[in-house]
């Protein structure tokens, strides 16, 4: 489910009920308690007491390197312990890192001792743990970055001894588990809630519970919340027995391995740990349900309520406005409020009385764990001053320099606008260029003429308006936001564009929903975006640029997202309702697609002219692998195959099973004609290990090769350039035999040539494939350096490449392996109704920004002869690669690209491996229809014309001057630059007139 955290979304009203309930902790020791942690340690401290008389203290320790010797103990740590607490329950204990945890010292020796494979002296007996009928209760309460992506041990006894004790913990997958390993029946295991009251969410404290009565193990996951009436059950199980005689150290928040040492931290804070020897019910733990009816008194105020407050009913009163502690709420109104009647700072608007109103705790911290002294963004300012100022107190990016986190200064916005209601991508002068664009540039953002210099292009950052979140993208060298071959991750349906992304606060590691999918929309032309942000779903690995997210919208405006994928766990979802208007974009779970699908990777949507969607995957791996297509029919909301025989799904390119095995990858697919043509064009690679390559390569040097295919019917048949049919499945070289099934190479690119795979293509106004890769084409002559190409159907029916780049960066005599791709982004492609072809680049050879190279409209130079150059933009954008909304340039001619930059090339991200999420708007209608209308103007004494120009860089201007508009003189000849041109010419002062035009030619003179 997704969160939506936009202005517009984040304030909710609810009627103010009396509690039902309350929260009874923290706990007092009684005589089913075996452990008590209450954490309540001062900052530094290493050792943890424990509640139990005479029982065993916990050591807080750092297990990597593990010891692994009989007796030597772990190394303490000190950060662990004095962690800030939920309100009610002092200290936790924060297990920050993967390799940290707290460990019962069983013996007594002062340290922790995880032993060996053979031995560990801290070791207990699990039956001491337990009731004389196995019976047993563990439990915590833990605040959690994310449910996802590791291991998390909450209590566990596991270890390096041959017969290992129980984990109880959060899975990898979002689950509660309790495992004990020694009886070998499988994991108890329930899905933690992502909806409803006890939805995970990082800001959220839950307690966390498992018991066993001797026959049924049950598992609890419930938001800590004082209107919460008992734990709430997530699942249950009798497959898990007992918890035997097996011994072990029993760790909290790790595990006490000294096999890989201890690697399973909880990454999270951790409180209230108690193990007991029954098996305590939903009514048996923090929760408790008041009786709200009795009121012996008569007094308006539950007997009940009274008894929590007061040591007999006659202190307080309901009627005719008593008023205990004298603060000005009555006793009445602090009961319906929750605030406690006997403290004069406690009242219904600042219930635990640290001085910052309750609602502005929970608008900010989801809770009331902060005071009006701390600072937990890190700002220099805390929260009593942040909350005066009208900032953020949980985002540093707000503070009093600039209380709306939009990047401008509030003095730089007060200067040129009345208010602050303006953002970075407004552009509130016309001028082609965003408030962020201007700012930068010291331009001002009210006057037109005053811009940055170059050709206009509008960047306009994510913002959703709320100055209390972060509007960041994940943005480490992975590069997983941007790289080119998705489709898509940016679109635009009616007159909404939607982006998805890796979501990662500008600041805080620990944030919530780091690292998980977020969702933006707007309407076009806006600057302000609603963001959506998922609390679960992410990556199998977010430092993989393979992991992408891609998503299509169906006919009926539902989206259809899967992501998080190479050649691993399959991941797909679809919008619970269409996200189209202006409801929130809520996702349904992680599922199935036909049910079929597995080690997929690159996963690309299409949507055909009825609705439907096109759904092109690759199974297994690199150079060895099959491509499929699905479709999904919206009438029936369903997804199928297209090639199914039976209960089979088969590929329709194929390249496992032959030797040597390889597999197809697909450039930027497209589709033509009447909607339904599905056209490829893709190259070839070898398996990357076991020697498969015939040249003798390895990785992307094994590319080889453009070959072609289209299909009529939206994927089901497949054809050649002169229509005749393949058979199914397509391989390189028709190795089953059938020559029917050899695929069609529009263009030989031998081996060791260092063609990048997954490049872009497009369609020119034949409906003709127009490929934009990069690749050393010089390299039968040894010359390796690589340059970004164009291939292209001539009008003569033959193929033809052309280089659109000099890049003299790569040394010539260097072929570069694998780990050399990231310094060239893969490119993108398009062409416009003029039937220009427009390629789109990052690369190392310069500012490392987006480069445009065009050609000049086919009608002029129907060759492809000549290649204008120019940057658009001129960040170092690290690893980027453009992402373009193919949907709206199909639709408007409009060039918008999803904008970040990440790690590479010499940039590094500001803080916290996050960057800006941008789209970047690039008006290429308006740039081609280029009429330039010169200004004329003449100085006092007459003596000096200055004429000024309006340029851009893919033209040249050529000044002509006449007296009688006959006989003209080149006067001067200049190349565009995107600013005005300003030509000043002496004039004659027996001149009596004179006359000036300006010639302009795409592509110079």
């Amino acid at each position: 489910m997704f969160s939506p955290l936009s202005r517009r979304l984040f304030f909710a009203t609810a009627a103010v009920l009396p509690m039902h309930a309350s929260i009874t902790g923290p706990y007092a020791v009684d005589p089913d308690t075996v452990l008590l942690f209450h954490f309540d340690e001062t900052a530094g401290s290493t050792v943890a007491v424990n509640e139990v008389v005479s029982a065993a203290p916990g050591i807080a320790f750092d297990g990597n390197p593990a010891a692994n010797d009989a007796s030597t103990p772990q190394a303490t740590d000190s950060t662990i312990l004095g962690a800030s607490g939920s309100s009610g329950f002092g200290s936790a204990a924060h297990i920050a890192a993967s390799d940290l945890g707290v460990g019962l010292d069983a013996n007594g020796s002062g340290g922790f001792q995880m032993g060996n494979a053979s031995v560990c002296p801290d070791s207990i007996l699990h039956s001491t743990l337990a009731g004389s009928d196995g019976a047993f209760t563990l439990e915590a309460l833990v605040k959690l970055p994310s449910i996802t992506g590791a291991a998390r041990q909450i209590i566990c006894t596991d270890s390096a001894l041959s017969s290992r004790g129980f984990q109880f913990r959060v899975n990898t997958s979002g689950q509660l588990e309790l495992n004990f390993i020694a009886t070998a029946p499988a994991a108890v295991t329930a899905a933690i809630p992502t909806t409803g009251d006890h939805a995970f969410s990082p800001d959220r404290w839950f307690h966390a519970a498992v018991s066993f009565d001797g026959t049924t193990t049950r598992l609890y996951w419930t938001h800590l919340d004082a209107t919460v009436e008992a734990a709430n059950e997530i699942g249950s199980s009798s497959t898990e027995t007992t918890l035997g005689t097996v011994t072990g150290p029993l760790v909290i928040g790790n595990e006490g391995r000294v096999t890989g040492n201890s690697s399973e931290g909880l990454l999270g804070l951790i409180d209230e740990v108690r193990v007991s020897r029954v098996a305590r019910d939903a009514t048996g733990f923090l929760f408790a349900q008041l009786d709200l009816v009795t009121d012996t008194d008569h007094d308006d105020l539950p007997d009940a309520w009274e008894n929590l407050h007061a040591a007999d009913l006659g202190e307080l009163s309901g009627l005719d406005g008593a008023d205990f502690d004298d603060d000005g709420g009555s006793d009445l109104a602090e009961y319906e409020g929750g605030s406690d009647p006997k403290n004069p700072q406690s009242t219904p608007a600042d219930t635990d009385a640290d001085g910052l109103p309750d609602s502005l705790e929970n608008r900010y911290f989801g809770g009331l764990s902060q005071s009006a002294g701390d600072d937990p963004d890190g700002d220099g300012e805390n929260n009593q001053l942040e909350l005066g100022n009208g900032s953020a107190p949980n985002h540093r990016a707000s503070n009093s320099a600039d209380l709306d986190a939009d990047a401008l200064p509030d003095s730089w916005e007060l200067l040129y606008f009345p208010d602050l209601s303006t953002n970075g991508g407004a552009d509130p002068d016309h001028d082609g260029f965003g408030n962020l664009q201007e700012h930068e540039a010291g331009t001002d953002p009210s006057d037109p003429a005053s811009r940055p210099a170059g050709t206009a292009v509008k960047l306009v950052p994510l913002d959703d308006g709320d100055h209390a979140t972060s509007d960041f993208g994940y943005a480490g060298s992975s590069a997983i936001n941007t790289v080119a071959f998705v489709r898509s991750s940016l679109k635009t349906v009616g007159s909404q564009e939607f982006v998805t992304w890796y979501g990662r606060h500008q600041f805080d590691a620990g944030a919530a929903f780091n690292n998980t999918i977020w969702i933006g929309r707007r309407t076009l032309g806006s600057s302000q975006w609603e963001i959506f942000r998922h609390p679960t779903f992410t990556a199998n690995a977010i430092t993989d640029g393979h992991d992408v997210i891609s998503y299509g919208i169906d006919g009926e405006g539902y989206m259809h997202l899967s992501w998080g994928m190479h050649g691993d766990a399959f991941h797909y979802s679809r919008s619970i309702s269409p996200v189209t208007g202006s409801e929130p974009i809520e996702l349904g779970p992680d599922t199935v697609m036909t049910g079929r699908e597995n080690t997929v990777t690159y996963p690309q949507f299409l949507k055909l002219p009825d609705g439907d969607l096109l759904f092109l995957f690759r199974e297994v791996a690199s150079g060895n692998g099959d491509t499929y297509l699905n479709r999904y029919d919206t009438a029936m909301r369903t997804w199928d195959n297209v090639h199914r025989p039976g209960t089979t799904q088969l590929p329709f390119i194929k390249g496992t099973g032959w030797t040597p095995n390889y597999n197809a990858y697909p450039n930027m697919p497209q589709l033509g004609g009447d909607g339904d043509d599905l056209i490829l064009t893709w190259c070839w690679r070898y398996e990357p290990v076991g020697n498969d390559s015939p040249g003798g390569f390895d990785g992307y040097q094994t590319n080889n090769n453009f070959a072609f295919a289209r299909s009529p019917d939206a994927g089901l048949t497949w054809q050649r350039q002169d229509g005749t049919a393949y058979a199914l499945p397509i391989s390189r070289d028709g190795e089953s035999g059938d020559p029917a099934t050899a695929a069609e190479h529009i263009l030989t690119i031998p081996e060791g040539s260092s063609l990048i795979n997954q490049a872009s293509m497009c369609l020119d106004a034949a409906g003709a494939p127009v490929i934009a890769s990069w690749w050393a084409p010089e390299t039968a002559q040894g010359n390796f350096r690589r340059q970004y190409m164009v291939a292209f159907r001539h009008d003569d029916g033959s193929w033809q490449t052309r280089p659109v780049s000099n890049r003299t960066v790569d040394p010539p005599g260097t072929r570069y392996s694998e780990s050399a791709v990231r310094n060239l982004g893969r490119p993108v492609v398009v062409t416009d109704d003029q039937d220009r072809i427009i390629v789109a680049y990052r690369d190392n050879a310069g500012d490392n920004g987006i480069t445009i190279v065009h050609s000049l409209p086919k009608a002029q130079d129907p060759d492809r002869l000549t290649w204008i150059e120019f940057d658009l933009t001129h960040d170092n954008l690290g690893n980027f690669e453009p992402i373009i909304d193919n949907e709206l340039w199909d639709r408007d001619r409009q060039l918008h690209f999803l904008y970040q930059a990440s790690a590479g090339e010499g940039y590094s991200p500001p803080s916290n491996t996050a960057d800006r999420i941008s789209v970047l708007e690039w008006d290429a209608a308006r740039y081609f229809a280029h009429a330039p209308e010169p200004v004329v103007s003449i100085d006092a004494g007459e003596s000096l014309a200055t004429v000024i120009c309006p340029s851009q860089p893919s033209w040249s201007y050529r000044l002509w001057s006449s007296t009688g508009m006959e006989d003209w003189s080149e006067i001067e000849t200049r190349d565009g630059t995107g600013a005005n041109l300003v030509f000043q010419v002496p004039l004659d002062a027996d001149e009596s007139k004179r006359f000036w035009r300006i010639e302009y030619s795409e592509g110079g003179f």
